[in-house]
């Protein structure tokens, strides 16, 4: 009993460490992602048009960078270079890349082609880590109720790096557009980067995968070319645009609405800090779930849980406290919402390989990430192109159409992702049992010993036969 509760710790410390990098990735990436449309209409001048075409280039970059880090990731790892090396190799670059996002209003670099350059590296040497980092999942375990505990560790460091946000680079952000200060903007994106190459640097030393490491014929097989034709990648791409587009959408739009729209600029911290509060609550109550529960039915719980909360919202607007309960209620089903896909994604991983006979790992991982963060640039430049076509002009008040689309951005987009995502993921059966038949198929075919586990197989998925 002993031996067996020291090989439970020494396991969970490893998808704690593994998991310890959502935190410098979120720090940065959410930081610029929730901040850097602000800062280019608020802190530097530009019109919300020009913003908005810089969003777009952002969305044409992550639909190579991720591509190209993928194929980076796979000749790297026929050259015998894993997840791991990647990650502690690709942290400085990305680190000072974002450090000179947040330097860029106190350098006064204002030309549009400096502004896309920028970003474009920061993206670019972002994708670098991510790719590997979230590949690295599918080998850090092959238990599905495992893979589901995993994903609650990574949204634990994840919100963590949240409320940083909340409670530093956004009032940083509105400060400086209001007194035009912006040093200390700047020293805290030194210091935010420098938090990140250390997470990252110390999970490649400690995340350890518990899986050995696939032989190279396995490593030969991946590729970028994944079976985009297959209903489990179909659904994944529609998850994957819900959740990049359309959930976060209330965050990107949440300065704007405190500003112009319930005209409490103050209320806005407060409100990212109940968010994330929301989504600590959440860690909790969706890990303990996944033990029971399917990923794919805790993650249409979530988006119920967020449309829900989303219309008593609406309804809530000018009522502070009200307001708080239900962004607090609103974190706890986001938690599901942005943590369950990496878990099935990490099964679908396995299901295509039983399916199709080749092991497409860092391939899904960077189709999955490419349809994530081009969706979420795509979602930037459409607040940056609404806010333009209603008429919004920075620091002064606003018309009704403005408010309005504001509103439908901040509050009716995501609602209408998250019906939509309810639906898809109801019909996505991947359960806990079906899973481990399928490895334990594989197990047959590969000649690998792995726990086969009694189950009724999903619709969705055939019931792998004996090879």
């Amino acid at each position: 009993m002993s031996t067996y509760r020291s090989h439970w710790r020494f396991r969970e410390l490893r998808f704690v460490a593994y998991s310890a990098a959502n935190f410098g990735k979120n720090l940065v990436f959410s930081g610029a992602d929730l901040t850097f449309l602000f800062i280019l209409t608020e802190l530097l001048g530009l019109p919300a048009g020009r913003a908005a075409s810089l969003m777009l280039a952002a969305l044409a970059g992550d639909l190579v960078f991720d591509l190209l880090a993928a194929k980076l990731v796979i000749a790297l790892r026929q050259r015998g270079r894993g997840y791991r090396w990647l990650l502690a190799t690709g942290a400085l670059p990305c680190g000072i890349a974002f450090a000179l996002v947040y330097s860029l209003p106190s350098l006064h670099m204002l030309g549009t082609w400096v502004l896309a350059l920028t970003l474009m590296v920061f993206r670019g040497a972002y994708a670098v880590i991510d790719v590997p980092h979230n590949a690295l999942m599918a080998q850090v375990t092959l238990d599905s109720s495992a893979r589901g505990r995993v994903s609650g560790y990574r949204r634990f460091f994840s919100t963590a790096a949240s409320l940083c946000v909340a409670m530093i680079l956004t009032p940083l952000v509105q400060a400086a557009a209001h007194t035009h200060e912006f040093s200390a903007l700047s020293a805290t994106g030194i210091c935010a980067g420098a938090a990140f190459v250390a997470t990252m640097i110390g999970s490649a030393l400690l995340s350890l995968p518990l899986t050995p490491s696939p032989p190279p014929h396995v490593v030969r097989g991946d590729g970028i070319a994944v079976p985009l034709g297959d209903p489990l990648l179909i659904a994944m791409a529609a998850i994957g645009v819900l959740s990049g587009f359309a959930v976060p959408a209330f965050e990107r739009m949440l300065l704007y609405l405190g500003t112009y729209v319930f005209e409490a600029p103050a209320q806005v911290p407060r409100l990212l800090f109940a968010l994330s509060v929301g989504q600590f609550a959440g860690v909790f109550l969706w890990t303990s779930l996944t033990r029971w529960i399917g990923n794919p039915r805790l993650l249409a719980l979530g988006h119920a849980m967020c449309a829900i909360c989303l219309a008593m919202l609406y309804f809530s607007l000018g009522s502070n406290w009200a307001m708080m309960i239900c962004v607090l209620l609103l974190g706890i089903g986001q938690t599901s919402v942005f943590m369950l896909p990496w878990g099935i994604l990490a099964d679908v991983v396995d299901m295509i390989e039983w399916r199709h006979r080749r092991r497409y790992e860092a391939g899904i991982f960077a189709f999955y990430l490419v349809i994530v963060k081009a969706s979420g640039a795509a979602c930037s430049a459409l607040v940056g192109f609404a806010l333009e076509w209603s008429g919004y002009a920075p620091q002064v008040a606003q018309n009704d159409t403005t408010k309005a689309a504001m509103l439908g951005l901040g509050l009716g987009l995501p609602l209408t992702g998250s019906l939509i995502a309810i639906a898809i993921a109801s019909r996505l059966r991947i359960d806990h049992a079906t899973h481990a038949r399928v490895i334990s198929a594989l197990g047959r075919r590969n000649g690998a010993a792995r726990t086969l586990w009694p189950s009724a197989i999903s619709p969705l998925v055939p019931s792998p036969s004996p090879d």
